[in-house]
């Protein structure tokens, strides 16, 4: 007799398999005949398309504008040329220009800071790098001396966790920020279209 953790497992497993796969979901959603994948953005009529405290030089789009187009890059993967597209009449005081130019600054400031983040991660792995190996390298040269047990531990827990802490610094974090650096630079290349339906 199946238990039911193993007749819950099948089921999914079942599900999973009648699903699409992720290239065929991105295609059917997502790409366009000329290659792009296509973000739509629906300017319904009442919107509010502007940040309602920016004025002037600092006007800027909604959050949620940014938050859709977020989520809607992080399913597309970073080979693909993104178009994002707004359908629906603009207000009349933003121009297409304006929303063009709000867009590649906001993700350009992303992406500078994303390559700042994995500058700093590299300076970061490479301190914890050396200070791991000096932490271990006095430990092996003084292991033979009459040093206190508990300094020896000292040294040798201290550079075993730095050197821990520079893989995890490369493996982990920076693994992320490439991700995210490259998910801002697919926004920043971007081409912003409009159609008025």
């Amino acid at each position: 007799m199946m238990g039911k953790g193993q007749t819950f497992l099948k089921k999914v497993h079942h599900l999973d398999a009648s699903l699409p796969s992720s290239s065929e979901a991105i295609a059917a959603e997502y790409l366009c005949p000329d290659g792009k994948a296509q973000i739509d953005v629906s300017l319904y009529e009442g919107m509010e398309l502007l940040d309602p405290l920016s004025v002037g030089r600092q006007r800027d789009l909604r959050a949620d504008i940014y938050d859709y187009i977020d989520r809607k890059l992080y399913a597309i993967p970073t080979l693909y040329d993104i178009r994002i597209c707004f359908h629906g009449k603009l207000p009349e005081d933003v121009s297409e220009t304006e929303i063009a130019a709000m867009l590649t600054e906001h993700y350009a400031f992303i992406f500078r800071d994303k390559e700042a983040d994995l500058r700093i991660n590299s300076l970061k792995m490479l301190g914890l790098a050396l200070c791991g190996i000096a932490f271990l390298t006095l430990y092996f040269a003084l292991e033979l001396s009459n040093l206190k047990p508990i300094f020896m531990e000292f040294l040798s827990i201290m550079g075993t966790f730095a050197l821990w802490e520079a893989v995890d610094c490369w493996l982990l974090e920076r693994k992320a920020l490439k991700a995210e650096c490259l998910y801002a630079g697919q926004a920043v290349l971007s081409e912003i279209s409009f159609t008025h339906e």
